[in-house]
């Protein structure tokens, strides 16, 4: 049996000392003798095939087996075994990855991810074509802490690297069948033939179907149901026993409803008809998740006497179509929903050497990617989710200070929206905030000057109730009617990056490694945002008087006589305001910089132990602000930089039977790039240059008790704080007391986590085996929501079961699985963008899943 799984784990009183006695012990046991043993992992973390005990760098690596044994289909699935690690995400078009509390939030295209993911090689760059289902996979490592040398740009966190099998020189069939509840269907077909002395054909197809876990009560459309294939074909030749030319090509299609949001206002709720976060849903904008992805990569690898060359040229890209409920609620005075439509294409060519001498090994490099993208977002209102934004801000302004919680404030804003309506005051919120928004901007005095009034008067020296009545004469009626509202942001980038790289490793002694390597980095981006405003206030002026008003507000008992009439062609922002400006065309272009690196010096105490600290830093380039411009903010934000310094240990005792893994590290955050919902008097996304620090502990230790009994375990603690948090070094924007997150823990990022798992195989009296398998986790609590810390995500806890037998032959397998066995209501997240009307979201982790699977091989 092999056991192969590397995942590291970390404890909270994890310390120096601890490590060294840990050390000791480890080495005293090192000599012991053992029956069963651990396979060993190869990995190419270093960019040379090692063992991945011999390997200074903490990493988490799966192979597909493994994978396949604890239910894994993606990356998500795969971040809640991984210690240090969180990929909470609902939908596979716009994914985050967490590496020790390092990710970017950012949805939009102005900005690179934290954690870069690689595909055989190959950077994507966008991560809505970076969740690929994990099907027939080697394996996939995952890399903790900066990898600003070897991986590059945009490894700030981390790095995964996905590794699909390579085609052999066999020939093989072999069709996976998976079944279970809620219409859950899945296949794999495998077929890998030899089809000359030195050419091989793999190819791969796999389905996967699942409808809905709950119902929509309001709307027939299905949210939240599954729907992807996916298609990868590979060829290798090898025309001399030097040289290997792999050809790898895949093409995805996914068409399936998006992710299941509800609403956790009770006032929303009841007025749905009582649903809750993990009940049945009702929703009232239609969810799509739609992307066409392709991808084709060529490798080529020819070993001369003493140096291996390689080089990946690789093409890829992908469209998608993402659409969204943000209110999670079918109230139709709270309708929000939006949509990004995404075209992207990427070119890249690495070349690379690497050498071994009996005391040195190296490797040099030089590569060069090209992105070029458009993307589109939409954002869909009605003239009523307008007015209960308006009517919102008002509530979060008359509670200021009073100690009420979001959710508290949303519920008022409801219960007052309800008394404003049976008064017969409907509009005058959305009237009282339009007309304060145009005095701000100016746009008030164009229209008294369009009305007549006389050249001395400004808006601010009328009286502001009387004006904001005469608003209400053509926006009540508009509010009430709910008219549609919708507007749109289009953004276009030409990204390029080039960097050489060096790293070596000298063997100092017998026992002591020490490793240098650096980098240097160079970026490009040319970025584009274009908005119009689309749609026009319907201001009609009853006419009449007007009172004058001195600048203290006092009354200055004169007046002046607007005439009736309507004004129709007033164009206006909400979503995307562009600082007042109805057809913003910003062409951005700015360049960044870096030269990155790492020291690594590990020694090996005997054939079993290895000790390492290790100072390395990581590299992400600047970008553009992509929805729209705003006072106080610079379009163009500062690149950001991560140095972390980390001590560790690996070890293999009992003769291989025990594999116990630890590490101590902290890092300091310089610029990290924050998404948040900011500004005043429209919140729009924004990112802030922030800094952060932090700090936590890693261990996992995986045991082959007999041959037939496996228990594997890790442990990770954690602890992060904003140390600065500032909105992109310029003047703040609507920036109080409630908006200083320095201090407070980052977003998504729990304190402990662990994870248990024991499998026992038995061998049947007619041949074949048997095999039981259960794995435990438990995640600590973690903040939910940038905008709102308060709102905390409980801890919670997942158990999986799994039984399996595989045929004497090796032909046949089959197994029965459980996942999220005690049935658990989890929620992924809180609040997004639904927030900024008074109706935060949140969405839910997978109930209980179950069913079966049956391969065949032939």
């Amino acid at each position: 049996m092999m056991y192969n799984a590397d995942q590291s784990g970390k404890n909270r009183s994890f310390s120096l000392t601890t490590l060294s006695a840990a050390i000791a012990v480890t080495t005293a046991m090192s000599s012991a003798a053992y029956a069963a043993e651990i396979e060993e992992v190869v990995v190419t973390a270093q960019k040379r095939a090692e063992n991945l005990q011999d390997v200074p760098i903490a990493i988490s690596a799966f192979t597909g087996d493994s994978m396949k044994a604890m239910g894994v289909k993606n990356l998500t699935d795969l971040g809640k075994f991984t210690p240090g690690v969180e990929m909470n995400n609902d939908t596979p078009l716009q994914p985050t990855y967490s590496v020790r509390g390092i990710e970017t939030g950012d949805f939009t295209v102005g900005s690179d991810p934290a954690v870069a993911v690689y595909v055989d090689g190959v950077y994507t760059g966008r991560g809505a074509g970076a969740e690929i289902p994990l099907a027939d996979i080697e394996r996939v490592e995952v890399l903790k802490g900066p990898q600003g040398t070897l991986f590059g740009r945009n490894a700030t966190g981390g790095a995964i690297h996905i590794i699909s099998k390579k085609p052999q020189a066999d020939d093989t069939t072999e069709l996976n069948v998976t079944a279970g509840n809620y219409g859950r269907q899945s296949t794999d077909l495998l077929v890998n033939r030899q089809l000359s002395d030195t050419l091989y054909g793999r190819f791969t197809a796999s389905t996967n179907r699942r409808d809905s876990f709950a119902d929509n009560l309001a709307n027939g459309f299905e949210v939240g149901n599954i729907d992807t294939q996916t298609y990868r074909a590979s060829l290798l030749w090898e025309p001399t026993p030097d040289t290997e030319v792999l050809w790898r090509a895949e093409y995805g299609v996914m068409d399936q409803g998006s992710a299941l949001r509800s609403s956790i206002v009770p006032s929303l709720q009841a007025a749905d008809g009582g649903t809750d976060v993990f009940g049945d849903y009702a929703l009232d904008t239609p969810t799509i998740e739609d992307r066409d992805s392709w991808g084709t990569s060529v490798s080529i690898v020819h070993d001369f006497e003493n140096v291996t060359f390689t080089s990946i040229t690789a093409y890829r890209g992908f469209d998608a179509h993402l659409q969204q409920d943000e209110d999670g609620t079918a109230n139709p005075d709270y309708m929000f929903g939006s949509a990004n439509f995404d075209d992207q294409t990427q070119f890249s060519q690495e070349f690379r050497l690497n050498g071994a001498t009996d005391t040195l090994k190296w490797t040099l490099g030089a590569s060069y990617s090209r992105e070029e993208l458009e993307h589109t977002t939409d954002a869909y209102f009605t003239a009523g989710s307008l007015e209960s934004f308006a009517v919102y801000e008002g509530v979060k302004a008359a509670y200021a200070g009073a100690g009420l919680t979001t959710t508290q404030l949303e519920d008022a804003a409801y219960q007052q929206r309800q008394l404003m309506i049976a008064g017969g005051l409907e509009g005058a919120a959305v009237s009282t905030f339009i007309y304060d928004l145009m005095v701000q901007s100016g746009q008030a005095d164009a229209l008294l000057q369009a009305l007549g009034a006389p050249g001395f008067v400004t808006a601010d020296m009328l009286n502001r109730d009387q004006m904001i009545g005469q608003l209400m004469a053509g926006i009540s009626p508009w509010v009430a009617e709910d008219t549609p509202w919708n507007e749109s942001v289009f953004n276009a980038g030409d990204y390029r990056s080039a960097a050489i790289y060096g790293d070596a490793t000298w063997s100092l002694t017998d026992k002591m490694d020490l490793t240098v390597g650096a980098r240097y980095t160079a970026d490009e981006k040319d970025f584009s945002i274009v908005s119009s405003y689309q749609n026009v206030l319907p201001i009609e002026f009853v006419g009449g008087p007007v009172q004058l008003m001195a600048p203290d507000g006092t009354p200055l008992g004169a007046s002046i006589t607007l005439p009736p009439g309507q004004i129709a062609e007033i164009p206006f922002g909400i979503a995307f305001n562009n600082n007042g400006n109805p057809n913003l065309n910003q062409q951005l272009s700015d360049s960044w910089s870096d030269l990155s690196g790492r020291i690594v010096l590990d020694y090996r105490w005997n054939d079993d132990v290895m000790t390492f600290v290790s100072l390395a830093d990581g590299f992400k380039a600047g970008g553009f602000n992509s929805f729209s411009a705003a006072p106080g903010i610079d379009p163009s934000f500062d690149q950001e930089s991560v140095t972390n310094l980390e001590i560790g240990m690996k070890s293999s005792l009992f003769d291989n039977a025990v594999r116990f893994n630890a590490s101590v590290f902290a890092y300091d955050y310089k610029n990290l790039q924050q998404l948040d919902l900011v500004g005043a008097p429209i919140p729009n996304y924004y990112l802030r240059n922030a800094d952060a620090e932090g700090r936590g502990a890693e261990m996992e230790v995986q045991w082959a008790a007999t041959d037939n009994l496996f228990i594997a375990g890790n442990y990770s603690y954690l602890n992060t704080e904003y140390t600065r948090y500032t909105l992109l070094d310029q003047p703040p924007v609507n920036e109080g007391p409630d908006d200083d997150r320095t201090g407070q823990p980052r977003v998504g990022t729990p304190e402990n986590k662990f994870n248990i798992m024991a499998e026992y195989t038995w061998a049947l009296a007619q041949g074949g085996d048997v095999t039981l398998r259960g794995d435990y986790n438990w995640t600590d609590e973690r903040v939910g929501s940038i905008s709102d810390p308060a709102r905390v995500i409980p801890d919670y806890q997942l158990m999986n079961l799994r039984a399996g037998w595989n045929s004497a032959s090796d032909r046949y397998s089959a197994a029965l699985w459980v996942q999220n066995v005690t049935d658990e209501e989890i929620a992924g997240g809180y609040g997004g963008t639904g927030a900024a009307i008074g109706a935060s979201p949140a969405w839910r982790f997978m109930p209980r899943m179950y069913g079966a699977d049956f391969t065949v091989r032939f």
